[in-house]
């Protein structure tokens, strides 16, 4: 039973949402050829994103035990540090891409799941 002014969602329901949407939000991003227009905002956006992400399940101990955070927190920790230390213009490298890509369907697959 969801308490409080949550919008009767309950706290697992809000966490599948808001992680799908940052997932979502990531392989948009990443999608996106180094030039392509409106790249910097959506990069801008991811980091908004996963810094309000992160911020707000890292100390949950409900959530940090959860497989799915796991890997997301490990896509989108392999993310924030190419953006952060190569900038905006800088290729994200295929490689590295995939991982991430891999990661997030991981991931899916556990959301789905409850997990």
């Amino acid at each position: 039973m969801a308490f409080g002014f949550g919008g009767g969602e309950s706290r697992e329901e809000k966490y599948t949402k808001e992680t799908q949407a940052i997932i979502a939000q990531v392989k948009s991003t990443l999608e996106l050829a180094p030039g392509a227009e409106g790249r910097e905002e959506s990069i801008n956006t991811t980091r908004q994103m996963t810094n309000a992400w992160v911020a707000k399940y890292r100390r949950d101990n409900a959530t940090t035990g959860k497989p799915s955070y796991g890997q997301v927190y490990s896509a989108l920790n392999a993310v924030s540090g190419h953006f952060n230390n190569f900038g905006t213009k800088y290729p994200f490298p295929a490689k590295r891409k995939d991982r991430v890509f891999q990661e997030f369907e991981s991931a899916e697959l556990l959301l789905s799941r409850g997990r």
